[in-house]
């Protein structure tokens, strides 16, 4: 369907747009206000004419009321030509029907020549017949008939012409400004539009790069926020673009090495090059546990993460809970020198899977025993605070640079590649912990200062 009608810019749609409503606007309203002024004055002709007929009646009436009777000399004089009777036939009867005085249109029209000598004729009309009937002590004493035509629009069409001549050149001085100010407002309305397009396309291509796009501050909150929002987007596709080749690179890096090692060894042993010493079965043996154990954690994590995910909570005693797991991590800190104090606060209970949250604590501990120096120290704290539990695990170690702390939750990301290759980390453990508070419908954070420490929050 969209195929059978032309296609066009947004910039030459609200053009036309503005040319339409400027045309619209500066033929119709004077065309309107000229019609609309013709009117108003002829029916105020049509009232002033009434009001004069009404009067000439009253005069009529009062006349009579002084002799009780018509003098038709002094009729003349009430009916003498003027310029309001142009045009007219008046005639006066009695209550007989018999004509007292008449006044012709000819003499009403001589007597208009007489004091404009640019009178010009009065196109003719089709004549109205008006019959007043003249009261006097509620007796009828006369008719006033009166033959006139529609009152002359000439003087107020000459007037609505000479006013509509000008609206109309108003109007085009107008339109013009109209033509000018909607060229430079659909410029700028559409171009952000259009670069968002450019930027849209350029994405759909897998070109995340934002140097050569260009923002232009419309003042438009919502082109502004469609212009921000494509940006963000490109950043995030971006982001998550150059995670996933990392992503795969460590992947494959991780799986490679203890395969090729295990391969190595038993290429070895099957060319007889060493042989099948039990200890050289035990390395081959490690290097396949640490195989199954990062496949085991991958597929932990995406369990955690999809939509399987089957959470049993229980209520719990959550303080006796984090005690006995730091009883059991106790030696380990110990024999690493390090200080291991906790701060809880006595029976908070909370409902949680505690198999499943017992892996968040085992993973801010791990990471805090391999990150910290012997001679620092581990603080785990439990509290509540505005009805939320909070558990905090604080230490003493390296540490997290600003430029990675955003990302310390994410798969496979490691903030120190070297150091994490001694201390055996797999960049998969935060992520774990993440996904198991988020499944139990909290949040996980962290604060860091680079060669101080830092202080992972879990909110429930």
């Amino acid at each position: 369907m969209l195929n059978k009608f032309k296609s066009h810019s947004l910039r030459t749609h609200l053009l036309t747009l503005y040319v339409l409503l400027a045309l619209i606007s500066g033929i119709l309203i004077p065309v309107v206000s000229a019609w609309l002024s013709v009117n108003g004055f002829h029916e105020y002709q049509l009232q002033r004419r009434q009001t004069n007929f009404d009067a000439l009646a009253e005069s009529l009436t009062d006349l009579y009321a002084e002799d009780l009777r018509w003098d038709k000399k002094r009729v003349s004089d009430v009916l003498r030509p003027a310029p309001q009777w142009m045009g007219m036939t008046i005639k006066l009867n009695d209550f007989n029907n018999q004509n007292i005085f008449t006044l012709s249109p000819i003499a009403s029209f001589n007597h208009g020549r007489r004091h404009n000598n640019n009178a010009q004729p009065v196109r003719a009309s089709k004549p109205e017949v008006l019959n007043i009937e003249l009261k006097f002590n509620n007796k009828l004493i006369g008719i006033l008939n009166i033959e006139h035509r529609a009152p002359s629009a000439r003087f107020e069409q000459a007037f609505a012409n000479y006013m509509l001549k000008r609206m109309l050149i108003g109007a085009a001085i107008m339109i013009i400004a109209a033509c000018g100010l909607g060229f430079l407002v659909a410029g700028s309305l559409s171009r952000p539009v259009v670069n968002a397009l450019k930027l849209t396309k350029q994405i759909s291509k897998g070109d995340y790069n934002l140097n050569n796009f260009k923002v232009h501050e419309t003042g438009i909150i919502e082109m502004d926020d469609l212009t921000r929002g494509v940006e963000d987007l490109s950043r995030a596709l971006a982001s998550q673009e150059k995670f996933r080749q990392r992503l795969m690179t460590d992947i494959a890096h991780e799986l490679k090495t203890p395969l090729t090692a295990s391969r190595t060894q038993l290429e070895a042993i099957a060319d007889g090059v060493f042989p099948a010493t039990p200890e050289r079965l035990e390395l081959c043996l490690t290097e396949l546990d640490r195989l199954a154990n990062l496949i085991q954690s991958v597929e932990s994590l995406t369990r955690l993460e999809g939509d399987n995910l089957n959470i049993k909570l229980n209520k719990i005693n959550l303080s006796e809970f984090l005690n006995q797991t730091l009883i059991s991590f106790e030696p380990l800190f110990n024999k690493a020198n390090i200080k291991l104090t906790r701060d809880i606060t006595q029976n908070i209970f909370a409902d949680i899977d505690a198999e499943n949250f017992r892996h968040v604590i085992d993973n801010l501990l791990s990471n805090a025993l391999r990150y910290t120096q012997a001679g620092g120290f581990v603080e785990t704290r439990l509290f509540k605070l505005n009805n939320k539990i909070i558990i905090e695990v604080e230490d003493t170690g390296a540490g997290i640079s600003e430029q990675d702390l955003p990302h310390i939750f994410d798969r496979f990301y490691r903030a120190d590649e070297s150091r994490a290759k001694v201390t055996g980390g797999r960049g998969v453990g935060l992520a774990i912990a993440r996904a198991s508070v988020e499944a139990h419908g909290g949040k996980i954070s962290a604060k860091s200062t680079y060669g101080k420490g830092s202080c992972f929050r879990v909110e429930l």
